[in-house]
């Protein structure tokens, strides 16, 4: 049976799970944004999808400019992954 679109990850969720893997080496811009084929996310509004995990909490840090971190991340309730 095919899955249906509820059961994947949704763009905000696939974006934590990266910044989580990856720690305090955070992930570059081009990483949410190349496709998914080759390796990227496939995520061309990231912008508004760390908006949306900022909303819920998630203390995500611009260290340079295309560069991402996510901070603290224990300290948030986690009511979707």
């Amino acid at each position: 049976m095919k899955a249906g679109y509820k059961e994947k990850p949704t763009q905000e969720e696939r974006i934590l799970r990266l910044l989580k893997k990856r720690g305090r080496r955070g992930v570059e811009v081009w990483e949410f944004m190349m496709p998914r084929p080759k390796g990227g996310l496939g995520i061309a509004q990231y912008n508004a999808r760390i908006w949306g995990l900022r909303n819920k909490g998630y203390n995500i840090k611009n260290t340079k400019p295309g560069h991402f971190v996510l901070i603290e991340a224990d300290s948030v309730q986690e009511n979707f992954l």
